[in-house]
């Protein structure tokens, strides 16, 4: 029978009070210092914690009391394995293949190859651990995890609902949910799944669930939704720029371009080289009629990242426009070279040598055609068309 001390140290753990389940273990320590369920209570304490050397420490004391004591031998192995010693590996492997192994050495196993990549190898170990504790919520997140990981989506979502539902309070579970149904594009059930992680989350995790909801809100074509997680983010963070840009793109999804264009200013006077927000600056001018100032802007952005394909091809459409084909050329052979399988540039490249190089402009909407899709390789079939090519 577990001594009162062996007791309440586990009651302290389980609600997360891992000092004073520490204290509680090493009084029943100093009463009777080979109290197996206080040494293996204090394991588990300083594995919550991350403590690894103590531990180890306490381990080795657990497994002096009782050498065969089998969650004691498969905490020791994991934590040499994780330090680099390959034998404590296999011996771990060994303790999880036993046919009277438990939970402990199986999800340990688990742990140690899903760090060293093996999806197939740790999903197999915690495959073994749901036999011997099919409602370890513990279990199901890392098994949706594996599975999020490897695509399978529907299988991530019923790992991820069976975790939320055996940890009730814990909000990553449904974060990670959320991020299994967007994956499969039911975003409806994501935002679902979001909104009740944040009635849960605290700290830097309660940001995580606003900044997926952003995305989904924003995706879902809810600028309102948008709008309401980025004010949050920026009540939470007032000074991080990432936030005010945010809060510029939820009121720009929502048509209030002036607005919008307020915020992107104030976060290019945070951080003044960042190309994004130039760039969606530029859209806002272009929205409001102040072409003069789009442009501007654009050639701003582009001269911070020339390569990169929204504002170069933003821009190089703002030139041909003005009918500065020549002056787009350039751009877009820039592009191009880091970007070769890009279909738009292809096909804006195909509209600025339409006038002056047929040969070129014959290449490049060819080339648009095959990688474009919908509206792209229409344009592209339209230009090989009146080329006499199509």
């Amino acid at each position: 029978m577990s001594s009162t001390h062996a007791r309440e140290g586990g009651r302290l753990l389980q609600v997360g009070q891992s000092q004073e389940a520490v204290k509680s273990f090493q009084k029943g320590l100093a009463i009777d210092p080979d109290d197996v369920e206080c040494l293996i209570g204090l394991v588990r304490t300083y594995l919550s914690v991350g403590a690894a050397r103590e531990a180890e420490t306490a381990a080795l004391r657990l497994l002096s009391v009782k050498p065969d004591h089998a969650e004691g031998q498969a905490h020791l192995a994991m934590l040499r394995a994780q330090a680099g010693n390959a034998e404590a590996l296999e011996a771990l492997k060994v303790l999880a293949a036993a046919p009277t192994s438990g939970y402990f050495e199986r999800f340990n196993l688990g742990g140690l190859l899903l760090d060293r990549g093996d999806l197939n190898g740790a999903r197999a170990a915690y495959e073994s651990a749901l036999q011997v504790a099919p409602d370890s919520a513990h279990v199901h997140f890392e098994l949706g995890r594996i599975h999020l990981q490897q695509g399978i989506l529907g299988a991530a979502v019923t790992h991820f609902q069976k975790a939320a539902e055996r940890a009730p309070q814990e909000a990553m579970p449904l974060l990670m949910l959320a991020r299994a149904h967007s994956a499969e594009g039911a975003l409806g059930l994501a935002i679902q799944a979001g909104t009740q992680a944040l009635e849960k989350a605290q700290g830097s995790l309660r940001r995580a669930v606003l900044e997926d909801l952003f995305k989904l809100y924003l995706s879902a074509g809810s600028p309102e939704g948008a709008k309401r997680t980025a004010l949050e983010l920026r009540q939470l963070e007032p000074a991080h720029v990432n936030y005010v840009y945010m809060h510029g793109l939820a009121v720009m999804s929502a048509g209030s371009f002036a607005e919008a264009k307020a915020l992107f200013e104030e976060a290019l006077r945070m951080a003044p080289g960042s190309w994004q927000t130039l760039t969606a600056l530029a859209q806002m001018h272009g929205a409001l009629g102040e072409r003069e100032e789009a442009r501007r802007r654009l050639e701003e952005a582009v001269a911070l990242v020339p390569t990169e394909l929204g504002p170069v091809n933003d821009l190089a459409m703002h030139l041909m426009q003005d009918d500065e084909h020549s002056r787009a050329k350039p751009l877009l052979e820039r592009a191009l070279a880091a970007h070769p399988a890009d279909a738009t540039t292809n096909l804006n490249m195909a509209v600025a040598t339409f006038m002056t190089d047929r040969a070129a402009s014959l290449h490049h909407a060819e080339r648009a055609r095959t990688l474009g899709q919908g509206e792209i390789r229409d344009q592209a079939e339209r230009i090989l068309k009146a080329l006499g090519a199509a």
